[in-house]
């Protein structure tokens, strides 16, 4: 029976190790570029409340002109109900403004910064990309949450 201690010890360490790795990869921001912030408006189609991450999808317009999907990765909902979100705070057919950290590879989706609703209320689903009561101070004060002030589309010259 004591031959068998050790390897089966080595075996549960190894898992233990490589569990800790992969849940860190998983918890990697890197395929966002959170250096940069657009934003991005349309109506919302979907939206996911569930783990591990919620997920907010909307049609809205790229740079042609044309109606695409935008999908957005927030906040798991032990997180996110932190911030005031819930399952219920995104309606289909919602028109929202989304700020986000967009994809690096040129895809119409992002990490959610904070989310303009309907109504003009602010909410924060956000998942460690930014701070989004200090992201939401600079966007109001530089005039950009209307999109006037924008040098360029989300979609463009990716």
């Amino acid at each position: 029976m004591k031959r068998f201690v050790y390897p089966t010890t080595m075996v549960m360490a190894a898992g233990g190790v490589l569990a800790a790795a992969a849940a860190m990869a998983h918890h990697s921001f890197a395929m966002f570029d959170l250096n940069e912030q657009m934003i991005v408006e349309g109506h919302v189609t979907d939206w996911n409340y569930n783990n591990p991450h919620s997920w907010l999808y909307i049609d809205g317009l790229n740079a042609d002109g044309e109606m695409q999907r935008w999908s957005f990765e927030g906040a798991a909902p032990v997180h996110a109900t932190r911030q005031g979100v819930t399952g219920n705070t995104f309606k289909k057919g919602e028109f929202v403004r989304v700020i986000m950290s967009p994809l690096r590879d040129g895809r119409p989706a992002g990490a959610m910064c904070f989310v303009v609703k309907e109504d003009g209320s602010y909410a924060r689903p956000n998942d460690g990309v930014c701070n989004s009561e200090q992201v939401i101070q600079i966007w109001e004060s530089s005039g950009w949450l209307d999109g006037k002030h924008l040098d360029k589309h989300p979609a463009e010259g990716r």
